[in-house]
């Protein structure tokens, strides 16, 4: 297993074809709103530059770092290459796209649009059902954006142990059954 389908399996993702990988990739960088990232300095008047270096900010360029919106990006098009459409998570749960669609209205059901169409996140289900209580959570999550959502739910959070004292992510602990409330009291406010 490459670490790339290691990374995808422990945030409860699937590995795609690069294509489809790709193409979600190139759509969240689309959807995302534009940055810019041309040098600090030259963007800046001589009175701003001033200004800001004053109170200890930092113009210099430092393409040694990481990118936070290359990896923001990234998680995004993983998520999406990993999306199904309402028609499809209707086939898995026995409904109809129809009430798939309500169930995104509501709030019970986590999803994406991008360019017109929803994009459901695979996390939510379980077999053929989605993964107990989800839409109680999902409810309160309503505002949060899809990478910060699939991020606390696949990090394992220490207020949630099992009888081996080991920290569960939320995601765990709804799919073994534990407490719903638990869980609520500590999701996060969008």
């Amino acid at each position: 297993m490459s670490a790339a389908e290691h990374y995808f399996q422990l945030h409860g993702l699937q590995a795609e074809a690069p294509k489809r990988l790709n193409r979600a990739l190139e759509m969240a960088i689309g959807e995302l709103q534009t940055t810019l990232y041309g040098p600090s300095k030259s963007e800046l008047t001589a009175v701003e530059t001033t200004m800001l270096e004053r109170s200890g900010a930092d113009l210099e360029e430092h393409p040694e770092r990481d990118d936070p919106m290359l990896a923001y990006a990234t998680q995004f098009a993983a998520i999406l290459a990993t999306s199904m459409t309402p028609t499809e998570v209707a086939k898995i749960l026995a409904v109809t796209p129809v009430r798939v669609r309500q169930m995104i209205r509501e709030g019970s059901l986590y999803a994406i649009r991008v360019g017109g169409r929803w994009n459901v996140p695979i996390f939510q289900i379980g077999g053929n059902t989605l993964v107990p209580n989800i839409g109680q959570v999902n409810e309160r999550l309503q505002g949060m954006d899809a990478v910060s959502i699939m991020s606390w739910y696949t990090t394992p959070d220490p207020e949630l142990e099992n009888v081996k004292s080991n920290s569960l992510t939320p995601l765990e602990w709804l799919k073994t059954g534990r407490d719903v409330d638990v869980l609520l009291a500590i999701v996060p406010e969008a």
